[in-house]
């Protein structure tokens, strides 16, 4: 039974719990540089400016390079589903739950496959003079296979983050 475990089970055992896992929401995180995209922009404006914006799920399509649209309501433990452009010609969808919402300070979402992956994405916003503030946004991932995930996209990720935040800065500042 033991050879049996480690020959044919062991190996696919990653994707058959995948299969019988469904996302649940992370109630805690601490964030860690390992693995994070962390992008920021200096917009001339208030923090509850960039909060009604972020809230405003309706407008993403408007602002967002990349978001598509988001179903659901932006409140602590509820779920969202957010439809984003993968690519030139495709779309692909994902659910996600709201993590964190402290207004004007910061709006997280994530989710989990267990100890398998975890991913969370957050705007944190910070005042730094009257006039202006720093808009924080970031992702990361954890897990068997939070890591690998990670690696792969960094790159392509904080190009996104980065266009985001400026197409945020000209809504803001205009």
């Amino acid at each position: 039974m033991h050879r049996l475990f480690y020959r044919v089970l062991f190996p696919i055992a990653p994707l058959l719990l995948s299969l019988f896992c469904i996302s649940i929401p992370m109630l805690s995180q601490t964030t860690s540089n390992k693995h994070e995209v962390i992008t920021q922009v200096r917009i001339k404006t208030t923090s509850a400016e960039v909060w009604k914006v972020l809230m405003d799920i309706d407008k993403y399509p408007d602002w967002h390079p990349y978001i598509r649209k988001i179903e659901g309501r932006m409140e602590k433990n509820a779920r969202i589903r957010v439809t984003y452009k993968k690519n030139d010609v495709q779309d692909a969808v994902f659910s996600a739950y709201i993590i964190d919402v402290e207004p004007n300070k910061l709006l997280s979402w994530g989710g989990s496959l267990g100890f398998i992956f975890r991913a969370k994405h957050y705007y944190k916003i910070e005042t730094v003079q009257g006039d202006s503030v720093k808009l924080i946004q970031g992702e990361y991932w954890r897990g068997i296979f939070g890591g690998m995930y990670g690696k792969k996209i960094y790159v392509d990720t904080a190009r996104k983050f980065e266009l985001m935040n400026n197409k945020l800065k000209q809504l803001l500042e205009k």
